[in-house]
């Protein structure tokens, strides 16, 4: 774990973050925003463009954050303690077996007023909207990955997938106009959770049938516009939203929220600091400590200018191997590579200590609760035993071994200064060549996605907070026969039949311990055959300017909106032209 000196670490031993304020079933005292004629613009920075604004295609956790705003699910996660919430539906109840789910939809849930309602105003969500939403992400449509999901969990989910001719998923049953029955296969540890992710939202059949830029849901905010020339995205308030606070005012308090994508660090330290941003995620340790140092009379002050926090996150860092290319289908040569990679330096020197740690154990991370993740052993840092691995394997001193192609995305990542070290790394330790291409970012998930990348630096950020969601990126059930079709989570491609049936066991075991003791015993299999390298644990900080109130950072990066408040003040309210 990183070691913060002198102004920084007095800083975070007093650190707060407003809490999330004002649900009707949340605890603590409500913080009362001041009044204000102006609009409240919410405006934060990612370090990416989103991919999409179909939660059936997003793979990525830029996308989330801002999706997260627009559409909603049956359940959500908490975003304090990530247990499992009321959504859409009011309540739900399980079979003694666990195979059949019974949903209860609120009875005061309205899409998003848009055209393609008629008369555009949207229309009350009923139980024919959770069948169709749930059933389009069960389709065979371009670029569905939400698919995985449910193939299978939900009764008639895969024949549904791969058979035009059926219409319909067989498991999904509308009981009546607000009550679902869905039917599963076998239990399923994890069905809850998938429910409260973006990808399984529940969208108006109206907005995706034949629409390309209807997105429309019933979250806190609406989808304004996405500018890909000025690079940021509008969200505006939904004034039909019908959560309430305790007091029963509307939510969400906030007018606007505006995201910007915004790759470099300096840019977007300035941009807060001139009053454009209102908090800054993923800022680099470094920029911390300058900000801090340069400005200590601004955290120092009653009440303070800005407000900073650190957290770890259930995101771990990773190199990834096209198991299925030649040297790397070689357990022995992935093993040496493994074995040459200094995770501690990669840590303290080429990321400056923006980390919670080095992953010197496997790919679940330690934010992960109830987890022994030390007792899975990882491959050590061994030059002189890297270098017999890669001999044995028929390239002695890295003779005729081909250069790999390293995939990246930006020009000033966390993952490029990595891969450069690996880089290094790489041609000193064992001879071998490695060219760097960098590429978008969705450019990198496509080459990774049907195999083209031999190797590249990706993060896992979880689903949901279990030790099983992490092990799926190396689930050979989701690997497809053909090179020609897209393969996620498992863009290694990895297939270990021992593996997977010990994984098969984990997502359908319901004890909390057993499943655990099982994913303990996966993961150190995959561990050894090394179709990955976990590199660093992550964790982030966070810079907020202290006249927002209610946000409430989230180690699976839940950016929940609808309870933020910004009141107005001299120093860093901005009138913004939109």
């Amino acid at each position: 774990m990183i070691k913060l000196r002198g102004t920084i670490a007095i800083l975070l031993v007093g650190i707060l973050f407003f809490s999330c304020g004002g649900e009707e079933k949340e605890k603590g005292k409500e913080v009362v925003a001041e009044a204000t004629s102006e609009e409240a613009i919410f405006n934060l920075a990612l370090s990416e463009n989103i991919q999409g604004f179909d939660p059936v295609k997003v793979v990525d956790g830029f996308s989330v954050q801002v999706l997260g705003q627009i559409y909603e699910g049956l359940l959500r996660f908490n975003e304090k303690d990530l247990s499992i919430e009321p959504s859409i539906a009011e309540s739900w109840e399980v079979s003694d077996d666990g195979l059949i789910y019974t949903f209860y939809l609120k009875d005061n849930v309205f899409f998003h007023d848009n055209t393609c309602f008629e008369g555009g105003k949207g229309r009350l969500v009923t139980s024919a909207d959770v069948k169709y939403s749930l059933e389009r992400a069960c389709s065979n449509i371009e670029g569905n990955y939400t698919y995985n999901l449910f193939r299978n969990t939900i009764i008639g989910a895969a024949d549904f997938h791969e058979n035009e001719a059926i219409n319909e998923v067989k498991g999904i049953k509308i009981l009546d106009e607000n009550t679902v029955e869905i039917l599963l296969l076998k239990p399923s540890a994890n069905f809850l959770n998938s429910l409260a992710i973006v990808n399984t939202s529940i969208v108006p059949r109206e907005a995706f049938e034949n629409k390309t830029d209807c997105f429309v849901g019933t979250g806190p905010f609406k989808f304004e516009k996405h500018n890909e020339d000025e690079l940021k995205t509008v969200l505006t308030k939904n004034e039909n939203y019908y959560m309430r606070d305790k007091e029963g005012n509307n939510l969400p308090y906030l007018d606007k929220v505006v995201v910007y994508y915004v790759s470099n660090s300096q840019e977007k330290l300035e941009m807060f600091q001139e009053g454009k941003l209102d908090v800054i995620v993923d800022l680099p340790s470094a920029s911390i400590k300058t900000v801090v140092e340069n400005q200590i009379s601004d955290f120092e002050a009653k009440p303070p200018k800005y407000v900073l926090g650190r957290y770890p996150e259930l995101v771990t860092s990773y190199l990834q191997f096209n198991t299925l290319v030649e040297p790397l289908n070689n357990v022995k040569v992935r093993q040496a590579i493994a074995m040459c990679i200094n995770k501690t330096k990669i840590v303290d020197v080429v990321l400056n200590g923006e980390a919670y740690g080095p992953a010197n154990n496997g790919i679940v991370p330690p934010a992960i609760k109830d987890y022994d993740y030390e007792s899975i052993v990882g491959l050590e840092y061994n030059i002189e035993k890297a270098q017999q691995l890669l001999a044995e394997a028929g390239y002695k001193n890295g003779e005729g071994f081909p250069t790999l192609k390293l995939y990246n995305s930006g020009k000033e990542s966390q993952a490029l200064r990595v891969g450069l070290e690996i880089q290094k790394e790489f041609r000193t330790s064992l001879n071998i060549n490695v060219e760097i291409v960098s590429v978008s970012f969705a450019e990198k998930l496509r080459a990774e996605a049907v195999g083209e990348a031999h190797m590249s630096i990706a993060a896992w950020l979880a689903d949901f907070p279990s030790p099983d969601n992490f092990l799926s990126v190396t689930y050979g059930g989701t690997v497809p026969s053909s090179l020609e079709e897209g393969s996620f989570p498992n863009a290694s491609r990895y297939v270990n039949k021992a593996f997977d049936k010990l994984y098969e066991r984990a997502i359908t075991t319901m004890d909390e311990t057993q499943r655990n003791e099982l994913c303990l015993k996966a993961e150190q299999m995959m561990i050894n055959d090394a179709p990955i390298v976990p590199l660093w644990y992550n964790e982030n900080y966070r810079l907020l300017q202290s006249n927002i109130s209610g946000y409430q950072p989230s180690i699976m990066h839940i950016q929940n909106l609808r309870h933020v408040k910004k009141t107005s003040t001299s120093n860093n309210i901005q009138k913004r032209e939109e």
